[in-house]
């Protein structure tokens, strides 16, 4: 029973009923019964829905943990600021099996809380099997349990990809522990092609059994991005498939003891790959020709305000699925992601940045740890024209000063105003991603716990998910045999992200390839927490990280070449300016200035002045001198620069913590020389 009782910390076997709040996600009245009861009633079962969301929320879970930038960050894009040498326990490819913040002895750990997750869907599918069909039961009734089983499909099949995401190798359990029988107990690792088929398994059901967002058969559910539909499921299909028929890191024997291993294709069959890539282009055909268009936000910065502002309308919003935080009550997404807004010395003055904290009262601090950072080459990426980069690379701080100093055209009158403007963060090696900001929130926000909601696929991604395989497999091998109902090409749809990203100014036309689209997913979904899974199945991510690293030893050098340019512009409209904005002196603030356009200049090695520098001192143009640290700490960026670099080939998941390991009485082990 040793077993058992161990096990048992890992995985809460009872349901929480949500049953007294005024929300599906509110967790406030937990309640217990017995199956027969909760899975004969779609009220209950709902309930008992609520309680893996509630999961979510918990210490240590996606609301500090698997949302914050522990896991998916540094790659050659984007990167945990905490990450360095004397710090390497976030999201860094050198982590120890005690790590302490990432394992905890009662299983309150993202270990711990994804088998829960899983443990209670599977309660879910087998009470709803068992009671939610009764003879006697309407048809309504049938339908709304159709939902919820394969709301419980889904969320099972999400909590398993997870897993392979950050281990590899895991357990699969698709039957609920009853208490008493073990071998029901899943504790042993299968190989991740187990899992792959078991998530295939599960969304393509809960496909079936689940209607489009506006038709969800559970009212709760009709138009919230915050539960799943069909094309969320058609959508994270596509995603598993790709990364199944992908490459990975795998252990050359799965046993332990076994610490070889090789970068290889998950499934060595080509005939079997290629039928993954046509199962990604006919799911995202499906949402494709249901959503049209209309889904694709014609603003790419409209797509993160709605999310910052809190909305949850499906049909209005590029989102096909987020994870639900209650606002203002758990979820640390905007804590860890938003630019840091700390106090700025400035010429002798302490300016603080409190007033965009939404608070009632003045803060001197905003509480944002600022975690994730985008790598400083990524902002000479993007072409000219590509509204995307100023939204996703970000390279200011927010300031308080005087309307004089940021645009010097103003009348007198409007020059003595006190004014809140971004100003240039000349240290690259601080560039925050800019997707989430608090100027941007709809409500106060007084603690850690802002409770935004934390993306997980979107409408663009499926396009590009579509143009991929369109192309086929790593081997290059077009699909097949598959005539697209939507009407668009691979091409038409790549097309669509980028003429977007120009905001119809037409881009330079790009070739649909294997290398276009890589690019291009870098480009729409930096700072998202997929692109380094991305590079993980195209078996890259070594060779980008090796790149990442030369390309940053060459920005080092660009100080004395380049200098940075800004215009700003006032905001009309206030529209930014959040109620009762004060200054460092405690002043009201009257005025706010945003970054209207955003330019590089080379210098001329004549004069060592801006190529066009005449125009640069007219109509609000600043000169703010961008200076680039001719010593960039290159190991905070790419973190594979220790005593064994091979360990990027070797280390791409997580370890088995050594907690959970010993949880297991031996049947769980650590490969890729952990």
């Amino acid at each position: 029973m040793t077993v058992m009782k161990n096990i048992v910390k890992l995985s809460a076997l009872s349901l929480v009923l949500a049953l007294g709040g005024c929300s599906f996600f509110d967790n406030s009245s937990p309640s217990t019964s017995s199956p027969e009861i909760i899975f004969s009633s779609v009220r209950y079962t709902e309930g008992s829905l609520a309680a893996v969301y509630e999961l979510f929320g918990e210490e240590r879970s996606y609301r500090n943990r698997l949302a914050c930038g522990f896991a998916g960050l540094n790659t050659d894009i984007e990167y945990n600021r905490n990450s360095t040498k004397n710090k390497k326990e976030y999201a860094s490819y050198q982590i120890k099996p005690s790590d302490a913040d990432l394992s905890d002895f009662k299983g309150r750990d993202p270990w711990g809380y994804l088998n829960n997750m899983i443990e209670r869907c599977n309660n879910i599918v087998q009470g709803i099997d068992k009671y939610g069909y009764p003879s006697a039961s309407s048809r309504k009734d049938s339908a709304q349990f159709d939902y919820l089983k394969g709301e419980a499909l889904f969320l099972r099949a999400f909590a398993q990809l997870e897993k392979v995401k950050y281990w590899g190798d895991v357990p699969l359990s698709v039957v609920p522990f009853d208490g008493f029988d073990i071998s029901t107990l899943s504790v042993t690792k299968v190989d991740r092609n187990e899992s792959f088929e078991q998530i295939r398994k599960d969304l393509k059901a809960a496909a079936n059994l689940m209607e489009w967002s506006a038709a969800a058969q559970i009212a709760s559910a009709q138009n919230d991005v915050r539960r799943p539909s069909r094309a969320a499921a058609l959508a994270l299909l596509a995603r598993a498939d790709l990364m199944y028929a992908g490459k990975a890191v795998r252990p050359t024997t799965l046993a332990p003891g076994c610490n070889d291993t090789k970068v290889d294709w998950n499934i060595q069959d080509p005939d079997k790959r290629d039928s993954l890539y046509k199962e990604v282009m006919e799911s995202c055909d499906s949402i494709i020709m249901k959503e049209g268009s209309f889904k694709l936000k014609l603003d790419f910065e409209q797509v993160f305000r709605d999310i910052c502002a809190d909305k949850t309308n499906y049909a209005d919003m590029e989102h096909i699925w987020v994870i639900p935080f209650a606002n203002g009550a758990r979820g640390q997404v905007m804590n860890y992601h938003s630019p840091k807004f700390n106090a700025v010395r400035d010429k002798g003055v302490t300016y603080t940045m409190g007033i965009l904290l939404h608070n009632k009262e003045y803060s001197d601090d905003v509480k944002s740890q600022a975690v994730l950072s985008m790598v400083p080459t990524l902002l000479f990426d993007y072409e000219v024209g590509d509204t995307r980069r100023d939204v996703t690379v970000w390279p200011f701080i927010w300031n308080v000063d005087e309307a004089s100093k940021p645009n010097p055209n103003l009348p007198s009158d409007e020059q003595k105003k006190i004014c809140l403007y971004p100003k240039i963060q000349t240290d690259p090696s601080q560039w925050p991603c800019g997707k989430y900001r608090i100027e941007w929130m709809s409500r106060d926000n007084t603690n850690a716990d802002d409770g935004i909601d934390f993306p997980i696929i979107r409408y663009a991604d499926v396009l590009l998910m579509y143009a991929e395989a369109s192309i086929g497999s790593l081997d290059k091998t077009p699909v097949a045999d598959f005539t697209p109902q939507c009407g668009l090409s691979g091409q038409q749809a790549f097309d669509l992200v980028r003429n977007r990203a120009f905001a119809g100014s037409n881009p330079n036309p790009k070739t649909l390839s294997l290398e276009a689209i890589q690019e291009e997913r870098k480009l729409e979904l930096a700072g998202e927490y997929i692109r380094k899974y991305d590079l993980m199945r195209w078996g890259i991510l070594k060779e980008a990280m090796e790149t990442a690293h030369d390309r940053i030893e060459e920005l080092a050098e660009l100080h004395d070449k380049y200098k940075l340019y800004v215009k700003y512009q006032l905001d009309p409209s206030k529209s930014l300016l959040q109620p009762g904005a004060k200054d460092y002196a405690g002043n009201e603030v009257e005025s706010l200035y945003l970054v209207e356009k955003l330019e590089f200049v080379p210098m001329t090695p004549s004069s060592g002045t801006g190529t066009d520098s005449s125009r640069k001192t007219k109509d609000g143009w600043v000169n703010k001198g961008c200076e680039f640290d001719s010593k960039l700490p290159t190991d905070t960026y790419i973190l594979y620069n220790y005593d064994n670099p091979e360990s990027l080939n070797t280390r791409q998941y997580w370890p088995i913590f050594s907690i959970t390991l010993g949880a297991s009485n031996g049947l769980l082990y650590n490969n890729y020389g952990y």
